[in-house]
């Protein structure tokens, strides 16, 4: 019986621990089954918000990506991103920040683009856009900006190279070219470092060797050139001691505000002309300048533009009225004339009316201007 028992516990033991190990690889194969799952349940999470979209065209789980995946989402507007590259792309349409760092100018690009969206986006929520006013100024808009854009583009097709060259060497005939100097010099502040750097040059020391040694701008290296200058380039005092020199000679000691100046003319030349490629937009503005009527006119004879009231104001009078009007006043000067003559001759003949006053004399006029005939008197015809 004993032994039996013993079996019996042994038998136990052994049955306990099959099944602890059953149960063991039982967990062990459920935490590998969960795994599994929730690995393709991501995967498939994954696949199913991807293909999800939004009004935007946005996969929800690209919320917070770009198809660019170098760029970021920096905001939002009602759900909807707003992208670093569309913050980017405002500032390069200013060409006035393009020497800005990027990084510096970031906080004000990026309230400007929004406060330009979200007060868009509420103008277009009122229908203000519908009002007749507005309707209006977006007419004149689009006009304006169609119609400049066509004459840019008459504009781009007439200035071609070959016009504007020929333009370019027209100009360049007539250009007055300034004498021009290339020279070098040594700036010290007293004028006794002036004559003893004048008096090494004499006996001989190199120029360019003195200069990147002993002039106060000589943490340029460059051996005191200034390059090509003309006279009107620097201030009086220096432009006129160099412009007297000739070509190869060294100047006395110059003073000017910022100290003293020993000046090496190395060459002397007229100015040459600019390249054309320097000038092109210079000259494309005067050939705008020179043809813009022209095209104007062009476009109104294609348009058959015909003026019926050229103005509202009162129009002058033509040749032929100034003419009518200067013959009428002078034959109603010839009327006043002939008559102050008859009423003198009636008054010589009747002695025993004695006159009041002295008979004006017959080529005295009076001072009052003759009256204006009636409009109903007709003028007398011309003599033929």
């Amino acid at each position: 019986m004993v032994k039996q028992k013993k079996e019996t516990k042994t038998e136990r033991k052994t049955v306990e621990v099959e099944t602890e190990t059953k149960s063991g690889k039982l967990k062990k194969s459920t935490i590998v089954t969960g795994v599994l799952l929730l690995g393709a349940a991501a995967v498939w999470g994954v696949l199913g918000y991807q293909a999800m979209s939004r009004d935007t065209g946005e996969s929800l789980f690209g919320k917070y990506f770009h198809e660019d995946k170098n760029d970021v989402v920096v905001a939002t507007i009602d759900g909807k991103n707003v992208y670093l590259s569309q913050i980017k792309a405002v500032a390069d349409q200013i060409p006035q920040l393009a020497d800005l760092p990027f990084d510096m100018i970031y906080p004000q690009l990026l309230q400007k683009y929004l406060t330009k969206e979200v007060i868009y986006k509420s103008a277009q929520e009122s229908n203000v856009q519908k009002e007749p006013s507005v309707q209006l100024a977006l007419k004149e808009a689009h006009d304006t900006i169609i119609s400049k854009a066509y004459l840019e583009k008459k504009i781009e097709e007439l200035a071609t190279p070959q016009k504007l060259k020929e333009l370019y060497d027209s100009e360049t005939k007539t250009m007055e070219r300034s004498d021009e100097v290339h020279a070098r010099h040594i700036l010290v502040q007293t004028e006794k470092e002036a004559n003893d750097i004048l008096v090494q040059l004499e006996a001989g020391a190199d120029f360019q060797m003195l200069a990147n040694t002993k002039s106060l701008d000589a943490e340029n290296g460059n051996g005191g050139d200034l390059g090509y200058f003309q006279k009107n380039m620097m201030i009086p005092e220096f432009g006129e001691a160099v412009f007297a020199l000739k070509k190869g000679q060294i100047s006395k000691p110059i003073k000017t505000p910022f100290g003293w100046h020993i000046v090496l003319v190395e060459d002397r030349r007229v100015a040459p002309l600019p390249p054309f490629e320097s000038v092109q937009e210079q000259l494309r503005q005067i050939f705008v300048e020179r043809n813009l009527q022209d095209i104007l006119h062009q476009e109104e004879v294609k348009h058959d533009v015909k003026v019926l009231v050229p103005s509202l104001t009162t129009s002058q009078p033509s040749a032929t009225e100034d003419a009518l009007q200067q013959m009428q006043n002078e034959v109603a000067e010839e009327l006043a004339a002939e008559d102050a003559a008859t009423q003198a001759a009636d008054k010589a003949l009747k002695p025993e009316a004695a006159p009041a006053q002295a008979e004006p004399k017959a080529d005295v006029k009076p001072v009052a201007p003759a009256p204006a005939p009636k409009a109903d008197a007709k003028p007398a015809a011309p003599a033929k």
